[in-house]
């Protein structure tokens, strides 16, 4: 398929594109990704789909771009030897319902970003009875991929596969940091998103216990609530007794800037159990610099990390957690943390088997070549404790067809009288109902704005579903808990 432009030249960033791709060897491979950051910064997933894009670019296969907000036309061109690499977010359902109206014969490879998140579990609940035989749903780990396989018939051995291209865009491993013995000065770092989900709380507290060792905090990210901000935190550490200076913000930082970063640190801290967490891409930007790992134990980390770096969790057993809210699974014991920190009881950075991460695997894998299974030992704990509230079979009667109209009438026709027709119908005035219809009258739309169009979705659609873990079984003979 003749591309629509120069191969060598991806996606631009200020454009709300989707990126077709390769050739696959018989055909060519179209793909969508969002080539838009969300406000306030880019997240790991929309990082990985500009990524994408220029590898597939780069990859001198038969490209054609395309425009996921121009409707089905944006496909019109795919043929039945092509493949479709919808990496636009959560929004594969276009794809698959668009093949189903035109009669086409493409495959698709999609993505899933996200663990418990509206926007990715709704994709798969509307893309599960069009799946086809060689279409192909990637995960960024088996953590994420197990999870999802256990509530989706659709996602199965031969329908997906654990990767996530990264490795060229990182650095060669280094080798691992020589860490301070005990007694000596402590680096620790934190890096990324600075919210409640990622336990950055915790870190904090860890700090201020440790007040008698000489063991220094270096943040960096985005505070996502003013509590987060540098002001607030020192004012936070002062009032658990922190040792003053104790904690450094070193700002927001670009892919340039991280090399100093992880240079200036001895061990990077990844305590979050977000409800969101498939992968922590700082966990193995952090390891190719070659500076070790403590991270929770649970999700995304078990299958990166010794079991030595790996801090025990316990997950939140109580209810109202719901897919449209963005909190921590469970909380990292803070003794275990800091007797870990103290005693410098992690093991060297080792950065894990390449192959999920090579952009090899991924260019094989869209022409229809599934990678060999991971390597055991991901963290099964949630998916085996996670009891999802059941979706009736009346939620999801014509829950495709209104998806694909609310995405038309949001991007491509920008008909605000209409969605504010069906908020009104589907959402009581008050509060969410206001901020609703502050997203439907926004003039820029952004297909990598996670927090506008899934939320439509989630009122107008598929309404979020509730869900809960269940206690911890009682370790035999001792009748005490567990976790």
């Amino acid at each position: 398929m003749a591309a629509t432009g120069p191969a060598s030249d991806p996606a631009p960033a200020s454009a709300s594109a989707s990126v077709s791709a390769v050739d696959s060897g018989s055909g060519s491979v179209s793909g969508s990704g969002a080539a838009v950051s969300g406000p306030g910064g880019t997240d790991g997933a929309v990082l990985m789909h500009r990524e994408a894009a220029a590898l597939l670019a780069a990859s001198g296969h038969d490209l054609q771009w395309h425009d996921l907000t121009r409707g089905s036309a944006a496909l019109a061109r795919a043929g039945d030897r092509d493949v479709v690499y919808a990496g636009c977010g959560p929004y594969a359902f276009l794809h698959h319902a668009w093949r189903e109206r035109s009669g086409g014969g493409y495959r698709i490879v999609r993505e899933v970003h996200t663990a418990l998140w509206s926007g990715y579990w709704t994709q798969e609940e509307l893309c599960a009875p069009l799946v086809r035989p060689g279409d192909l749903a990637l995960f960024p780990t088996e953590y994420t991929r197990s999870l999802y396989r256990r509530h989706f018939p659709s996602v199965r051995d031969d329908t997906s596969a654990v990767l996530y291209p990264l490795l060229d865009h990182l650095p060669a491993p280094a080798p691992p940091r020589p860490v301070p013995p005990p007694g000596r000065p402590l680096r620790v770092g934190l890096l990324g998103a600075l919210s409640l989900a990622k336990n950055v709380d915790q870190v904090l507290a860890v700090l201020a216990r440790l007040r008698d060792e000489d063991i220094t905090l270096v943040y960096a990210g985005k505070p996502n609530h003013p509590r987060w901000r540098p002001a607030a935190v020192a004012a936070e550490l002062a009032r658990l007794g922190a040792r003053p200076g104790a904690a450094r913000w070193a700002g927001i930082l670009g892919r340039p800037q991280l090399g100093a970063f992880f240079a200036g640190i001895d061990v990077l801290l990844f305590p979050s159990t977000a409800a969101r967490e498939t992968l922590g891409r700082v966990v193995l930007e952090a390891l190719a610099h070659g500076v070790p790992v403590l991270a929770a134990r649970l999700g995304p980390a078990p299958e990166l990390l010794p079991a030595r770096n790996l801090v025990p969790v316990r997950l939140d057993t109580g209810d109202g957690l719901s897919m449209d809210r963005v909190g921590p699974l469970g909380r990292v014991d803070e003794d275990a943390l800091a007797r870990k920190l103290i005693a410098r009881d992690f093991a060297p950075a080792a950065f894990p088997a390449p192959e999920p991460y090579s952009t090899g695997a991924f260019l094989r894998a869209l022409a229809g070549e599934l990678p060999a299974g991971p390597p055991g030992g991901h963290d099964r704990t949630v998916e085996e404790r996670l009891s999802v509230a059941p979706r009736t079979a009346a939620e999801l009667d014509w829950a495709l067809d209104r998806a694909v109209c609310a995405f038309a009438a949001y991007f491509t026709r920008r008909d605000d009288r209409r969605l504010r027709s069906d908020l009104a119908d589907r959402v009581p005035e008050g509060p969410a109902r206001t901020a609703l219809d502050i997203i439907v009258r926004a003039p820029e739309r952004l297909l990598a704005d996670y927090r506008s169009f899934p939320r439509l979705l989630d009122a107008l659609v598929l309404r979020p579903l509730s869900y809960r873990f269940r206690p911890a079984p009682e370790p035999s003979g001792t009748g005490g808990p567990g976790e």
